[in-house]
């Protein structure tokens, strides 16, 4: 089945009802245009809801000071290994 508010496909043995985002295909008035609208708009609100609460986590932010702490380690490394001259 491919679903009328989010486009996904299942297998028909799995039910009417989309696995994505629940809507029923085979409710009455489910092929009603604004009834797929109203189910589209609800859908795009509930998965695009500001929430950054729970969409980043700590680690997402500690990442790029992750990264520019590697980046300095490395450079430090660098820095000294071509800094010496060694037993000339």
């Amino acid at each position: 089945m491919k679903c009328l508010v989010c486009q996904a496909t299942w297998p028909d043995d799995q039910g009417a009802h989309c696995p994505h985002c629940q809507y029923d295909a085979t409710a009455a008035d489910a092929r009603d245009p604004n009834r797929i609208a109203a189910a589209r708009q609800a859908m795009r609100e509930r998965t695009t809801a500001y929430a950054p609460h729970s969409r980043v986590t700590r680690w997402d932010r500690l990442q790029p000071w992750a990264a520019v702490l590697l980046a300095f380690a490395l450079f430090a490394i660098w820095l000294r290994t071509c800094s010496s001259c060694g037993p000339l």
